[in-house]
């Protein structure tokens, strides 16, 4: 799954690229928030196909985290935003790359 940021910008210079590219706070606010959206259907589906209760719940628990999360984004603070981005964003690959390997 394909997320909303630049693929090919490194974690550490995000800010810069969204700098550069006069990324406003609100237009990198619903980024944010669509790469919150975007892990969450990646942690449903998980949830969805797991193998047992226990491992649903797991799944559940991460995805009312994510909710949690999103919530709490602060439209104002452009590094707060960037860097839960970041995170979410590199939790998403790893799930990819997990799916990828298991397939």
């Amino acid at each position: 799954m394909s997320m909303t940021v630049p693929s090919t910008v490194p974690g550490e210079s995000l800010r810069a690229w969204y700098d550069e590219h006069l990324v406003d706070d609100v237009v990198l606010y619903d980024i944010t928030a669509q790469a919150a959206t975007s892990l969450s259907a990646l942690l449903v589906k998980r949830q969805l196909t797991a193998a047992d209760a226990l491992e649903q719940e797991h799944w559940g628990a991460r995805v009312r985290l994510v909710a949690q999360q999103q919530r709490a984004l602060d439209p104002a603070d452009r590094a707060g935003l960037i860097a839960q981005q970041q995170a979410w964003l590199e939790e998403a690959d790893a799930l990819a790359e997990r799916s990828t390997q298991l397939a």
